[in-house]
Protein backbone atom coordinates (compact mmCIF):
# COMPACT_ATOMS: atom_id res chain seq x y z
CA UNK A 1 0.00 0.00 0.00
CA UNK A 2 1.22 2.87 -1.22
CA UNK A 3 0.95 6.61 1.02
CA UNK A 4 -2.05 8.17 1.83
CA UNK A 5 -2.71 11.81 0.13
CA UNK A 6 -6.35 13.85 -0.31
CA UNK A 7 -6.77 14.29 -4.10
CA UNK A 8 -9.76 15.75 -6.28
CA UNK A 9 -10.45 12.74 -9.04
CA UNK A 10 -12.06 13.03 -12.37
CA UNK A 11 -13.67 9.90 -13.21
CA UNK A 12 -14.38 8.41 -16.69
CA UNK A 13 -18.09 8.39 -16.07
CA UNK A 14 -17.53 13.07 -15.43
CA UNK A 15 -18.06 12.28 -11.65
CA UNK A 16 -15.43 14.46 -10.12
CA UNK A 17 -15.13 13.54 -6.32
CA UNK A 18 -12.72 14.63 -3.63
CA UNK A 19 -11.36 11.95 -1.15
CA UNK A 20 -8.52 10.56 1.02
CA UNK A 21 -6.42 8.39 -1.52
CA UNK A 22 -4.60 5.28 -1.63
CA UNK A 23 -3.36 3.34 -4.53
CA UNK A 24 -3.28 -0.19 -4.10
CA UNK A 25 -0.21 -1.37 -6.70
CA UNK A 26 -1.06 -5.12 -6.09
CA UNK A 27 -4.56 -4.86 -7.32
CA UNK A 28 -4.22 -1.35 -9.45
CA UNK A 29 -6.75 -0.11 -7.59
CA UNK A 30 -7.76 2.96 -5.67
CA UNK A 31 -8.72 2.82 -2.25
CA UNK A 32 -10.87 5.84 -1.73
CA UNK A 33 -11.63 7.41 2.12
CA UNK A 34 -14.48 8.97 2.62
CA UNK A 35 -15.32 10.31 -0.97
CA UNK A 36 -17.54 13.50 -1.71
CA UNK A 37 -19.10 14.47 -4.98
CA UNK A 38 -18.21 17.54 -6.34
CA UNK A 39 -21.31 19.59 -7.31
CA UNK A 40 -21.26 23.21 -8.87
CA UNK A 41 -23.27 25.67 -7.15
CA UNK A 42 -24.72 29.26 -8.21
CA UNK A 43 -25.38 32.07 -6.17
CA UNK A 44 -26.99 35.52 -6.86
CA UNK A 45 -25.65 38.54 -4.84
CA UNK A 46 -27.53 41.31 -5.65
CA UNK A 47 -27.19 41.35 -9.68
CA UNK A 48 -24.10 39.72 -9.83
CA UNK A 49 -23.98 35.41 -10.08
CA UNK A 50 -21.23 33.91 -8.36
CA UNK A 51 -20.60 30.54 -9.30
CA UNK A 52 -18.21 28.00 -6.98
CA UNK A 53 -18.84 24.42 -5.76
CA UNK A 54 -20.08 22.53 -2.88
CA UNK A 55 -19.83 18.87 -1.82
CA UNK A 56 -22.33 15.59 -1.52
CA UNK A 57 -21.92 12.19 -0.38
CA UNK A 58 -20.90 10.02 -3.42
CA UNK A 59 -22.73 7.05 -2.71
CA UNK A 60 -25.75 7.65 -0.54
CA UNK A 61 -27.10 4.26 0.25
CA UNK A 62 -24.60 2.94 2.62
CA UNK A 63 -22.81 3.11 5.69
CA UNK A 64 -19.31 2.69 4.14
CA UNK A 65 -16.96 5.59 4.32
CA UNK A 66 -14.23 3.17 2.17
CA UNK A 67 -14.75 2.42 -1.75
CA UNK A 68 -12.42 0.78 -3.70
CA UNK A 69 -12.31 1.71 -7.79
CA UNK A 70 -10.12 0.64 -10.25
CA UNK A 71 -7.42 2.71 -11.77
CA UNK A 72 -8.60 2.83 -15.07
CA UNK A 73 -11.80 4.07 -14.38
CA UNK A 74 -9.10 7.80 -13.40
CA UNK A 75 -8.94 9.77 -15.70
CA UNK A 76 -7.02 12.39 -14.06
CA UNK A 77 -6.08 12.88 -10.14
CA UNK A 78 -4.65 15.76 -8.74
CA UNK A 79 -3.59 16.62 -5.09
CA UNK A 80 -5.77 18.91 -3.08
CA UNK A 81 -4.36 22.31 -1.96
CA UNK A 82 -4.90 23.76 1.34
CA UNK A 83 -8.04 25.78 0.45
CA UNK A 84 -9.87 23.18 -0.50
CA UNK A 85 -8.54 20.79 1.75
CA UNK A 86 -9.99 22.24 4.90
CA UNK A 87 -13.24 22.63 3.00
CA UNK A 88 -13.47 19.32 2.36
CA UNK A 89 -12.92 18.18 5.78
CA UNK A 90 -15.38 20.68 7.10
CA UNK A 91 -17.78 18.86 5.13
CA UNK A 92 -17.31 15.87 5.79
CA UNK A 93 -17.26 16.95 9.77
CA UNK A 94 -20.96 17.96 8.72
CA UNK A 95 -21.89 15.21 6.68
CA UNK A 96 -20.67 12.86 9.75
CA UNK A 97 -22.37 15.24 12.11
CA UNK A 98 -25.78 14.81 10.25
CA UNK A 99 -25.35 11.38 10.13
CA UNK A 100 -24.82 11.27 14.03
CA UNK A 101 -28.19 13.91 14.22
CA UNK A 102 -30.94 11.67 12.83
CA UNK A 103 -29.27 7.81 13.27
CA UNK A 104 -27.34 7.41 10.20
CA UNK A 105 -24.52 5.25 10.31
CA UNK A 106 -27.04 2.96 13.00
CA UNK A 107 -28.10 -0.31 11.63
CA UNK A 108 -31.77 -0.38 10.52
CA UNK A 109 -33.93 -2.71 12.17
CA UNK A 110 -35.27 -5.60 10.18
CA UNK A 111 -38.66 -5.69 9.17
Amino acid sequence: MEEEFYATIKLVSGEEIVSKVCYLPDEDKILLDKPLQVEHAKQKKGHVEVTGFTFKEWVSATFEDMFVIRRDHVLTMLELDNEILEFYEKSVRKIESGRHLTGRGNKLPRA
